[in-house]
């Protein structure tokens, strides 16, 4: 017998059947014959599929089902397989090369048959995507440094206004890296200057030319908690957290709760309103408090509720804005 028959089978089972395309014994051999010119019985087919399916590969058998053999044994189901796609081709920080060899990837767990499914599916906001193309080589680069405890070095970018990725600075940034954290559809690291105790975070897919120097990291400040500040990265920005109180029409719930997550402390005030209080760097809030003037409602800090007044004033429409005292 021909060793790579179980091969053979096995392949053409993964590559051309599912539950809605079961081949029939005949289909299974013509399949083997016309792609890698092999000749196998019938019996040699059953004895293999009897081994394969020892092996822990789940096929589904013609004693079982009537009609044939298929490879039941899927990595991810379709309706998985859908919801990542979306995923992936919604994720800003991934280039357009990088989502495509994904998807190919991703896909290639499903057979032929499920695959069609995503044949005309294309994104159609490409212009998200980043510009970056060492975005994962710079995730394992990170990966590495942070378990080894080394310090990294690398260049750091923003966009222009010709939409070129320019130096933030001239020079490598060298920093202490900590973790990896993903919000807002995108990664950031989050790290530390050695003549700072403050923390910072910067986006890693604008990071380039990254490398692990020999360097020990310095060890987080005493008592910082890195969990707290790795959840406030949903507000983006680097300022101090305070307490912060926004009172929304009850309308708001949803968006709420899909902004903030679950564990966001909500407070009923009456049958219409509700109040939501949280830890985080006001400036994080200002323009999601903007967004939603009609229905939220600013009450703590006062610096936040002032500042938020002033925009407002200073809109650029030169549309004279009414402020209350007791209003925002």
């Amino acid at each position: 017998m021909n060793k790579a028959n179980i091969i053979y089978v096995l392949h053409i089972l993964k590559e051309y059947s599912d539950e809605n395309h079961i081949l029939p014994m005949r289909e299974l051999i013509a399949k083997i014959k016309a792609i890698y010119d092999v000749t196998i019985d019938r019996r040699t087919v059953y004895s293999l599929i009897e081994t394969l399916n020892l092996l822990d590969y789940d096929i589904s058998t013609y004693e079982e089902n009537g009609k044939g053999y298929y490879y039941r044994q899927r990595i991810f189901e379709p309706s998985e397989v859908s919801l990542l796609t979306d995923r992936i081709y919604a994720t800003g920080f991934i280039s357009q090369s990088h989502t495509n060899d994904l998807l190919e990837k991703l896909q290639s767990t499903l057979s032929v048959h499920s695959r069609k499914k995503y044949k005309h599916i294309k994104t159609a906001r490409t212009n998200r995507k980043t510009l970056n193309p060492e975005l994962f080589w710079t995730i394992e680069q990170l990966d590495e440094a942070i378990e080894k405890k080394r310090k990294v070095r690398f260049l750091y970018y923003d966009y222009d206004v010709n939409k070129k990725l320019v130096l933030r600075r001239e020079g490598k940034y060298l920093v202490n890296p900590y973790q990896m954290v993903n919000a807002n559809e995108k990664y950031y690291l989050i790290c530390n200057y050695d003549k700072y105790d403050e923390i910072s975070h910067y986006r890693i897919d604008m990071m380039k030319e990254l490398e692990i120097t020999g360097e020990k990291a310095k060890p987080l400040p005493k008592g910082f908690n890195l969990n707290d500040y790795s959840n406030s990265l949903v507000y983006v920005f680097d300022s101090k957290p305070e307490d912060v109180e926004i009172i929304c029409d009850n309308s708001m719930a949803s968006e709420v709760i899909e902004r903030f997550g679950n564990n966001i402390n909500l407070f009923k005030i009456d049958d219409k309103r509700f109040m939501i209080k949280l830890y985080a760097p006001p400036e994080g809030l200002i323009y999601w408090a903007l967004q939603y003037l009609r229905l939220c409602e600013v009450t703590k800090p006062l610096s936040l509720r002032e500042e938020i007044k002033e925009i407002i004033k200073n809109n650029r429409y030169d549309v004279q804005t009414f402020v209350q005292e007791d209003m925002v």
